[in-house]
């Protein structure tokens, strides 16, 4: 995955779709990989340019927003979807995303906590995936949490630093990176004590000695890239 969160605007709206992809392109981390006007040229370009991200409107001709949901719901893998719409009704949010959207924007969308938003949606899913891994490899600890941020944050940016992968907990935990590292390093050093067969497809055999932080989580990114992509 590349830093840049990549964003595919679907609205059939020319004034809506226009301050979406004029602003996106000036938003930090944020990139625009296209833009739609209706559900079903929606569906080919997620096809053609495989975004990170889609903002999806839900009133939309040939085919809406729901309809794409339904779609994309059928498909493995695919985009972080979050609806933008100006229609509010509990029912028809509750719809959006039992069918599978993240996150629900009633417009006017505020462009400026786009970049946040969207990290941590495209981070979410990932992370889930992470701690899956970590489960049937047998992890425990106050590691645990840490590892499948940090695996998720490489997987999008592969050539992301320790510290920034680390940077979400010790956000989020108000700790420090030595704190994060020394938790990482002794779920790492159980794995590898009592290595599980999971633990050992991850590293293609046992190591001849405890693999470091790094690249153990870069192996756990490597991991999630595959499940996911």
């Amino acid at each position: 995955m590349s830093a840049d969160i990549r964003v595919l605007v679907a609205e059939d709206d020319p004034a809506a779709r226009r301050l979406l992809t004029a602003a996106i392109p000036q938003l930090p981390g944020l990139t625009l990989c296209g833009a739609a006007k209706d559900g079903l040229e929606c569906l080919e370009l997620i096809d053609q340019l495989r975004p990170d991200v889609v903002l999806l409107d839900l009133v939309m001709p040939g085919l809406d927003g729901l309809g794409v949901l339904e779609a994309l719901r059928r498909r493995r893998g695919g985009p972080v979807v979050v609806v933008t719409s100006q229609v509010s009704h509990q029912g028809v949010v509750k719809c959006a995303l039992s069918l599978g959207a993240s996150y629900y924007l009633v417009k006017p969308v505020n462009c400026q906590a786009l970049p946040e938003l969207l990290q941590f949606l495209c981070l979410a899913p990932l992370k889930r995936t992470a701690l899956e891994l970590l489960e049937e490899m047998g992890a425990s600890g106050m590691g645990v949490e840490a590892a499948a941020r940090a695996a998720a944050v490489l997987c999008q940016d592969p050539s992301a630093l320790l510290k920034e992968a680390y940077a979400p907990t010790i956000f989020d935990q108000h700790t420090s990176y030595a704190s994060v590292e020394k938790n990482i390093r002794a779920m790492v050093d159980k794995l590898h004590t009592n290595p599980t067969p999971a633990y050992l497809a991850l590293m293609d055999g046992l190591p001849p000695q405890r693999p470091s932080n790094l690249v153990f989580l870069r192996r756990l990114a490597a991991a999630l890239d595959r499940s996911c992509g």
